[in-house]
């Protein structure tokens, strides 16, 4: 008799426990709502499932000191939330200008515009989960709240996620023909910033915008090389930093040459009266 009930004890006890794995889920599903949330309730709730997920996007470029909250790229909303992350449309936001611009310019970004339709933002940001990538899929590779094109994460990472697509010889190939262009912008840089800081002519404003310009185009060359867009490599990027070094030898040597002039037409006017006379 006391085995019949120690059996029925340990049915009745396996039957609760069974009955308790199917209704957790259900139960949790009741509890979390699709909001809206605030960002202080996503990074606390997010806290608990993923501390190492918060602390790298604490110290990344999208951190709190950059002003950019979860809600900025992923929305208010829990449902949808991974798929608006992921989406071009939601960088572009932010990242206006030669950013954006440099991308969709490239092969990547034209393929992700003529096929924007079709394209699957459900799908994880995995390797070679996408036909071309967007935004997300090289900088926010498999979910990470970093930057992983950053060069700080080192070339290994950005060459891996790149042969997802790309045979390994391509992408050493590119990465090599890259760096070779972006020491050329360095020189051009180096030259027109020593030029202005050397220069003595007095037309300071004019020497700044043009270091300004110098340095924008610096930049876009970085783009065109990133992005892989031949437009800022070749047409906003190297052939601008070689006008900018024109302009700047012509904006500190055209004093110079004014003076050459003034003082060669005032010699020759004191050699016309000396002849007369």
């Amino acid at each position: 008799m006391q085995a019949v009930i120690a059996n029925q004890i340990s049915f009745i006890a396996c039957l609760l426990g069974i009955l308790g794995m199917l209704v957790q889920p259900a139960l949790a599903e009741e509890v979390l709502t699709d909001g809206p949330y605030t960002d202080e309730e996503c990074v606390s709730c997010h806290m608990e499932l993923d501390p190492d997920l918060i602390q790298q996007w604490r110290v990344s470029s999208h951190g709190p000191e950059s002003g950019s909250k979860c809600s900025s790229c992923h929305g208010d909303l829990h449902k949808g939330s991974a798929i608006k992350a992921r989406q071009n449309n939601t960088c572009d936001g932010c990242h206006e200008g030669p950013a954006s611009h440099s991308y969709a310019t490239s092969k990547h970004g034209v393929i992700n515009s003529l096929e924007s339709v079709k394209q699957d933002w459900r799908k994880p940001l995995k390797r070679g989960n996408y036909r071309a990538p967007g935004c997300s899929y090289c900088h926010l590779h498999d979910g990470d709240h970093g930057d992983t094109m950053m060069s700080d994460r080192g070339p290994e990472l950005r060459q891996w996620i790149c042969s997802g697509c790309h045979s390994p010889r391509y992408v050493r190939e590119l990465f090599a023909s890259g760096k070779r262009q972006l020491v050329i912008a360095d020189l051009k840089l180096t030259e027109g910033t020593e030029l202005i800081a050397a220069s003595d002519n007095g037309q300071i404003d004019s020497l700044l915008k043009l270091r300004q310009s110098l340095s924008r185009h610096h930049k876009n060359v970085l783009y065109g090389v990133g992005h892989q867009s031949p437009d800022y490599q070749w047409w906003h990027g190297q052939p601008a930093l070689d006008g900018d070094l024109i302009r700047i030898r012509d904006a500190i040597s055209g004093p110079l040459h004014q003076n050459e002039s003034a003082e060669n037409l005032q010699a020759d006017t004191y050699t016309s009266k000396s002849v007369k006379e």
